[in-house]
């Protein structure tokens, strides 16, 4: 094989120039730099415990004519402690040192290129700490319902944390750092923390922080009686979780102010407005609270607005628990239904891409406030049933009736000889309420003119705490036909139908318990065989619903006395 005389020559010339840029230096060279670095372990913990022990490396380097610069190896280092009080460092091989730490405080620790005069030293700045410190709390200043964020050594170690007279509450899911070294978490500040210097205890110690945190008398969404704070609850969630289903909104350390007419507008009120695009995922919105007295009223709507003098509800608006519900300008207001400190509205699907929650108080205390994605209930036993979403008459019963084409119709239709019979029904969750339309079709026959409608619970055990009442309904004038609102979950009512006519039928949580129930609607009178579908259990009434009012007469439509004057004006503008 022919090889060219100039390349060749060149790949000798250029074989030869390696040596020449890369020429080891002089003990007197000004070029040689040295760079120290933590182990692995010193890094990622970034502290270093007093009596502890890790190691720290050196690395002397060449830097070449063209800026490159090319490791030296075989060096021998000398090391230095800036505060031997601090730590001290005791050199190893290749390039190695140990260093111990002996009091709390920063120390450099440097190396020396011994065979170079003028190379240029390297160090690294090490912090020794004890096992557990905190290094500082930011915010200095905040309001109830926000979170101050802790950083420190082994920050996660921390039983709890005491804000003055109030509890901070963990977020278990900020933590972020490493577990033997810094780290940092944060605490939601709730009523009734006050200011002070955080006290804090945890496994072999206790203090007080250094930092000095100023406590605001109103929580972070301060002032929302006339506008509401805006929350956006778009994406997936995540990844706190809450009954196991990943959280879109979480706060348990909301706060209602004290209230002062003079100054603080017309209602105590806190008012929020969720935004969320996606309407057909299924969320659940919880709101639990510590002020639990007649004057405590939750209501969840999907439009709501304040006109100076009270507020207007453009759509359906629900206060479950409190009897209180409308939709399109329609009220109604169910004889019975029991108070919780807890109101939960869970969605299969949104009538829209907002919701709104206003929470009425009449005295100050905490409350907390949860958004999660999916379909909650507090009893996995209670699923939602097929005829979810109906938690209203206008829009979900509405929508479940002109829903008539295929194997999951929701369309019901009670003729002479076709009977709505089902037995899967369920109050998913406490002070749940369910919407069915139907329509009566008439037989033709003169006869027959009376329709007949009885529920029964179908509990899981011989002890039966729900009360399931019902409710009929005209859907031209939403008039109230008949209810059934008996002690316990066995309710009958008969009527005389218009042919063809169409209805609403409402079936109430009485006594916020969740069961599963089944419902018979069929052509006849009284005497007509209706038994719902579904064996039941010979069931006795459980104490709680002994206790409840016994049956009223009024009309559903009405506001009960006990809401008069104490509830901020619903009107439809």
């Amino acid at each position: 094989m022919r090889v060219s005389v100039r390349l060749s020559w060149l790949a000798v010339l250029g074989v030869a120039a390696v040596p020449l840029m890369c020429s080891f230096p002089t003990d007197k060279s000004d070029e040689v730099f040295v760079v120290v670095v933590p182990s692995d372990s010193l890094a990622a913990h970034g502290v270093l415990d007093r009596g502890g022990r890790d190691q720290v490396f050196a690395r002397a380097y060449h830097r070449l004519t063209n800026g490159d610069s090319v490791q030296l190896t075989n060096i021998a280092f000398a090391w230095f402690s800036s505060d031997k009080n601090v730590a001290t460092v005791e050199g190893g091989s290749e390039g190695s040192a140990e260093v111990t730490g002996v009091n709390p405080g920063f120390v450099q620790i440097s190396a020396q290129a011994v065979p170079f005069d003028k190379a240029k030293d390297g160090a690294a700045t090490v912090r020794v700490a004890d096992r557990f410190i905190i290094d500082s709390i930011r915010p200095l200043q905040i309001h109830y319902g926000d979170k101050l964020r802790f950083y420190g050594v082994r920050i996660q170690q921390l039983f709890g944390v005491d804000q003055g007279f109030g509890s901070l509450i963990p977020d278990i899911f900020s933590y972020t750092g490493n577990l033997e070294g810094l780290g940092r978490v944060d605490y939601w500040v709730p009523f009734p923390s006050t200011s002070a210097k955080p006290f804090y205890i945890g496994p072999g110690f206790f203090g007080v922080a250094n930092d000095s945190i100023t406590v605001d008398s109103t929580d972070l969404y301060e002032p929302n009686y006339a506008l509401p704070a805006l929350i956006d609850i778009n994406g997936n969630g995540g990844p706190r979780t809450f009954a196991g289903f990943l959280t879109l909104f979480f706060n348990p350390a909301l706060y209602y102010e004290p209230y002062n007419p003079a100054t603080d507008g017309p209602f105590a009120v806190d008012w929020y407005r969720f935004a969320r695009t996606d309407t057909t995922q299924a969320v659940t919105y919880i709101l639990n609270s510590e002020v639990f007295d007649d004057t405590a009223f939750a209501y969840f709507a999907d439009s709501v607005h304040f006109a100076g003098t009270y507020y207007s509800a453009d759509g359906w608006l629900n206060s479950p628990g409190n009897g209180t519900y409308f939709c399109y300008g329609q009220n109604f207001f169910p004889l019975r239904e029991r108070r919780t400190s807890s109101s939960i509205v869970a969605l299969r699907t949104q009538t829209g891409p907002a919701m709104h929650i206003l929470s009425n108080y009449g005295k100050a205390g905490p409350y907390s406030l949860i958004v999660v994605r999916g379909y909650l209930t507090v009893d996995r036993r209670f699923p939602p049933d097929k005829y979810e979403e109906n938690d209203n008459w206008c829009r979900y019963a509405d929508a479940n009736f002109a829903d008539s084409v295929g194997p999951n119709a929701k369309q019901i239709k009670v003729g002479l000889l076709t009977p709505f019979r089902d037995s899967t029904l369920t109050i998913d969750n406490p002070n749940d309420i369910d919407w069915y339309r139907f329509r009566a079709v008439w037989s033709g026959i003169a006869g027959d003119t009376m329709l007949t409608i009885h529920a029964k619970s179908r509990p899981f055990a011989a002890t039966d705490a729900s009360d399931i009442d019902l409710y009929l309904m005209t859907t031209a004038t939403f008039t109230q036909l008949a209810s059934s609102t008996n002690v316990g979950s066995a309710e009958s009512l008969t009527v005389r139908y218009q042919p063809n006519a169409e209805y609403y039928l409402g079936v109430v949580d009485a006594a916020s318990e969740p069961t599963r129930y089944s419902v018979c609607i069929q052509h006849g009178g009284p005497g007509i065989s209706c038994a719902p579908p579904g064996a039941a259990l010979m069931a006795s009434m459980a104490p709680s619903v002994l206790r409840l009012p016994p049956p009223d007469r009024r009309a559903v439509t009405t506001p009960p006395a006990r809401l008069m004057g104490r509830l901020p004006i619903l009107r439809r503008p």
